[in-house]
């Protein structure tokens, strides 16, 4: 719907500034035309059912990229970076935990 296109417009922007309008990877300055949103930990239906949408889509698993290759390089998927995509999901329902208190 109308309303749900301007709050994800609304969410991209927001997470741009927060993050320095700067792409994470190399610095690059972004702007609405480049800035890409990227899932450290995929979108993936499989990751969506085992971990749900709330860690998937969290601030701490989303990343501002201003290309597909800076995408690739904050790519965390558990079946690659079993370590870090681990401590970086622990993170993430710590903080859920935290904040559902």
């Amino acid at each position: 719907t109308e309303r749900q296109r301007f709050v994800y417009q609304e969410n991209r922007l927001r997470l741009m500034i927060e993050r320095g309008c700067k792409c994470e990877v190399c610095g690059k300055p972004l702007h609405l035309s480049n800035l890409q949103i990227a899932h450290r930990i995929p979108k993936a239906k499989s990751y969506l059912k085992q971990y749900g949408k709330e860690v998937i889509h969290h601030p701490m698993n989303l990343a501002t990229v201003c290309s597909l290759r800076c995408n690739s390089a904050v790519l965390l998927s558990p079946a690659t970076h079993p370590i870090e995509a681990a401590e970086l999901i622990t993170k993430i329902q710590m903080s859920l935990e935290r904040k559902s208190k």
